[in-house]
């Protein structure tokens, strides 16, 4: 299987290209964060061609799972291109340039056809009254087709400039690692026993929370659970004002509140859901 080269670049993992970012939402159930545009859009990506960060928690399951290969840039990247590769280029970008020109040349050739056969009569009566005989008059509508689809492709066209998000040209990369701290380890675990539980998980950040839970594509779904990773003595020891505080927060926001954390003894994930009384109605799936 050919992995998804995912760029490391900061302590975050980058990825650039449409089709591997869907494929990564809707085959791994891995959202991401899509810069500048909110997750339950995903197919933006593939209109604004912004690039995608995957959080670390991501990112280790992904390459637990051998399906990313995490790189980073080659140095030749730093170095001035070589008149080879400029060339190289030129010629990619005037491709491009023609490939777009080409639709808008195709539909003014179009709308010339539908009176071409007027079009040919009137340049035959303007030779004539120029003084031009009938017998050396050699006119076609293929002709002059020809003349207009010359005349049009030596016009300058508006045409929208497309910035590639990935090098254009072949360049070596080196392999990267990620390494976790060990809050982001325990973090981590629980990602990862949640996420084998099936439905999706994204960061929580907007929420003050580490994971939010959804039963399904956060592009129908909205989030039903709020998780916070005990780490430390929290997970031990667990403080009362604490726990009123993210249970309060979570009926704002109309979600139940998940406590998680890994058992010391049993090296096991665990998860508590907390709701207010006049929440219980709610189907709790965690």
């Amino acid at each position: 299987m050919n992995r998804i080269v995912v760029s490391y670049l900061h302590g975050r993992g980058l990825i650039f290209d449409a089709e591997d970012y869907l494929k990564l939402r809707f085959e791994h159930r891995i959202v991401g964060n899509l810069i500048g545009v909110p997750a339950s859009n995903p197919r933006n990506v593939n209109q604004q061609g912004l690039p995608v960060t995957l959080a670390p928690c991501e990112l280790n399951l992904l390459l637990q799972r051998q399906v990313v290969e995490l790189v980073h840039r080659h140095e030749s990247l730093l170095k001035e291109p070589t008149e080879a590769h400029s060339q190289l280029y030129r010629s990619m970008v005037e491709r491009q340039r023609q490939e777009l020109r080409m639709p808008a040349i195709e539909k003014r050739l179009e709308a010339f056809r539908k009176h071409l056969p007027r079009i040919v009569e009137g340049k035959r009566r303007k030779l004539l009254k120029s003084g031009v005989k009938e017998e050396d008059i050699k006119l076609s509508g293929e002709q002059v087709l020809e003349e207009e689809r010359i005349r049009i492709s030596q016009e300058k066209f508006d045409a929208m400039v497309q910035i590639p998000l990935k090098h254009p040209l072949p360049q070596g990369f080196s392999t990267s690692s990620l390494d976790l701290s060990p809050e982001e380890h325990v973090k981590y675990r629980v990602f990862e026993s949640l996420w084998n539980r099936g439905g999706f998980i994204t960061t929580g950040d907007a929420f003050g929370c580490d994971f939010l839970l959804y039963p399904g594509d956060p592009m129908y779904f909205h989030a039903s659970h709020m998780v916070h990773v005990l780490k430390g003595d929290a997970s031990r020891r667990l403080d009362v004002n604490y726990l009123i505080r993210v249970c309060r927060l979570s009926v704002v926001v109309n979600k139940l509140c998940v406590l998680a954390f890994v058992d010391e003894l049993t090296d096991e994930v665990h998860c508590e859901t907390f709701e207010w009384e006049g929440n219980s109605n709610k189907v709790d799936n965690f």
